[in-house]
């Protein structure tokens, strides 16, 4: 619903005052010229011509301030010399001619030429309102502020309109200028109440219309108790229809915790003109560390989400190393008591081998060769234990050795032992192929937390697809796929974790960490997690980003021309209006009401744009539900303001175009002086 402004409704209150006060134009028409004879008379109130009607052209003239008698006088100059040319007779008698049939029709048609008087002090007084809308009250501030301008403006046209119309009668003058700024004193808080009155009528209409459900809709909103100069600013620079469908596409993105200032240049420079000021940076700089504090809770829900829960790897791996220590403890128990195995082949294997290894290689394999005797004896132990334990020996060995000659022949050997073993003993090989299981997770999940790392290290998408794949292919005895591709996901999800717990505060270097610097990152995750999931994370990341910049970018004293635009609107509302002193005023006597004026107006500025700033200001940083009522206020504005804008100049027109005159009924010679 759209509320009258306070000027708006002033004009109404003011015009209606200054129609009640007209005093009737009943005073005998002197003579001028040649006379009327009593037929003519009579035949020009009751004729049909163009006098009837032309009585709301001549209100029109006459109404506009101070200048309309001297136009009137003018157009029936015109009128009578048209008249001498076309009918004969002297100026003289055709000039009493017009002016008779002119005061007859005032007679005959009252309301009509009455009408006309205001719409023309309205239309006469729009260029004024529209130049210097301080003069009439129609600029921000305070009701006692506004109504003080206006008693002066209206007292200053009131006198000058009055001595025009009664030739310099300097008491009616007074008059004038008395009841001008009465009525400019008390319009103001008559317009509220007309505004009100004018509200309850279209709120009734809308009833009738559209229905009890739509008129009973609250009309006030987030925007309701602003002042006038905050709502300006907001209907002209972010309640564009579009930029509003953007926002609200921006936002359907970011979630609920986006703010203005997030996604429009404009309230970004708000925002950071009110962190700039003492008294309404905590209202600005607050909600941003609020959201700040929470953005490493905000991501781990999405990674939740979309990703799983923290998998944490340390705990993982030390659940893997437990399990693959209790199944090997299994493999000794296994190889005890089983039946005796001609072990002899593979020991002549080494004995043929031995002779033609020199250095390291050699010496360690006749370690080797010698385990497989019976303890003391030169003969081959045939108990599997024997050959177990000769297979763990060589492992130990390997685990610490560099030389690639020796690693290379023990691990032939190693072989040998282990075939020979699985013939002995298959249980073992069972119980083999869960430790290597086990073993193949271990170094899967810290495969995982090198996905992301960048640079040189940084793994190919192709390396990685590589790695997934094979890491599912079971090895040994087992049946169904391993879960070595699994750990690598939990590896790199952990890793993910990792880094939010430890760089939330530092959004770049998170972005650095999980995105990476080009788009591979986003592929890898897309493949150990799914494009969608892996999109929708990376944008979670993005969104903290963006947020965290909207923060640093307020708070920081960098980057001022953000900001240029609300402080420049701000200083214009901090100064005092200029109110015009050219000649045409100075002529009407208002010097003085403008001196008046503009230290009213220099007292209440500079609150007035603190105002303007506490108001606007925490506007930029709202969230959640509060956000969207913005949106939707906005929304309203837009088309409010541009109805708003169309009425102005015309209401307060018509309260300052004729609130402060008293028509007097001027002779017919009178508009000659």
């Amino acid at each position: 619903m759209t509320v009258l402004t306070p000027e708006q409704q002033q004009a109404i209150a003011r015009a209606r005052a200054r129609v009640q006060l007209k005093q009737p134009q009943d005073q005998p028409l002197p003579p001028s010229g040649r006379h009327l004879t009593y037929e003519e008379g009579l035949a020009a109130l009751d004729g049909e011509g163009p006098y009837g009607y032309g009585t709301v052209l001549s209100g029109i003239v006459e109404g506009v301030p101070i200048a309309g008698p001297y136009l009137l006088g003018g157009v029936k100059k015109a009128a009578a010399g048209l008249r001498s040319l076309l009918y004969g007779g002297s100026y003289d008698d055709q000039l009493g001619v017009v002016n008779a049939l002119d005061q007859g029709a005032k007679i005959a048609h009252p309301n009509v030429n009455t009408t006309g008087q205001v719409v023309g002090a309205v239309g006469g007084t729009i260029p004024a309102v529209v130049a210097a809308p301080e003069m009439f009250g129609a600029a921000g501030g305070s009701m006692l502020m506004r109504s003080g301008v206006s008693a002066l403006t209206g007292g200053g046209i009131g006198a000058a309109d009055t001595a025009v119309r009664s030739g310099g009668d300097p008491e009616k003058t007074g008059w004038g200028a008395l009841q001008g700024t009465l009525l400019g004193l008390g319009g103001p808080i008559a317009g509220e109440a007309i505004g009100a009155g004018v509200k309850i009528g279209a709120k009734a209409l809308t009833r009738a219309l559209l229905g009890e459900e739509v008129a009973s809709k609250p009309a006030q909103d987030i925007l309701a108790e602003l002042t006038r100069s905050s709502r300006n600013w907001l209907a002209k620079n972010v309640s564009d229809p579009d930029m509003l469908a953007a926002a609200r596409d921006r936002f359907d993105e970011l979630g609920s915790d986006a703010m203005f200032a997030d996604v429009l240049p404009e309230w970004r420079g708000v925002a950071k003109s009110g962190a700039a000021r003492e008294s309404t940076r905590s209202k600005v700089v607050d909600p941003l560390n609020e959201r700040g504090s929470m953005a490493g809770a905000r991501l781990r829900s999405d990674f939740e989400t979309n990703l799983g829960p923290d998998p944490v790897p340390s705990a993982i791996d030390s659940e893997l190393d437990a399990a693959r220590e209790q199944v090997e403890n299994l493999r000794p128990a296994a190889v005890r008591g089983q039946p005796p195995y001609d072990f002899t082949s593979i020991a002549n294997d080494l004995d043929n081998s031995i002779p033609y290894l020199r250095d390291d290689a050699q010496g360690k394999l006749v370690r080797v060769r010698n385990m497989l005797n019976d303890f003391g004896k030169d003969t081959v132990a045939s108990d599997p234990a024997i050959a177990f334990a000769t297979r763990d020996a060589i492992d130990g060995i390997l685990a610490s050795e560099k030389n690639s000659k020796v690693i290379s022949v023990l691990k032939n050997a190693r072989g040998m032992i282990d075939d020979a073993l699985a013939r002995a003993v298959p249980e073992v090989k069972a119980i083999d192929a869960q430790v290597d299981e086990l073993g193949r997770q271990r170094v899967g999940l810290a495969q995982g937390q090198s996905v992301l790392v960048d640079g040189p290290r940084a793994m190919r998408p192709a390396e990685l697809q590589e790695k997934l794949v094979t890491g599912a292919e079971p090895q040994g005895t087992l049946i169904g796929p391993s879960a070595e591709s699994a750990r690598m996901r939990q590896g790199t999800l952990g890793d993910i974790y990792r880094a939010v717990g430890t760089e939330a505060s530092d959004m770049n270097a998170l972005r650095k960490i999980v995105r990476g610097k080009g788009d591979w990152n986003r592929e890898k995750l897309g493949m150990m997690f799914g494009p969608e999931k892996a999109d929708a994370s990376l944008n979670a990341i993005d969104r903290e980003a963006l947020f965290a910049d909207t923060a640093n970018g307020v708070t920081s004293a960098a980057d001022t021309a953000r900001q240029a635009g609300f402080e420049k609107y701000l200083g214009e509302v901090s100064k005092a209006p200029e109110i015009p002193t050219d000649k045409s005023w100075t002529d009407l006597g208002l010097t003085t009401a403008r001196r008046l004026a503009r230290s009213l107006l220099e007292g209440n500025a500079g609150a007035h744009a603190a105002r303007v700033a506490d108001e606007v200001a925490p506007l930029s940083v709202l969230r959640g539900d509060q956000r969207d009522a913005l949106m939707e206020a906005l929304v309203r504005l837009g088309p409010e303001n541009i109805i708003d804008q169309q009425r102005m100049a015309l209401i307060n027109a018509l309260v300052q175009g004729g609130g402060g005159r008293a028509v007097y009924p001027l002779l017919p010679g009178e508009e000659h002086k």
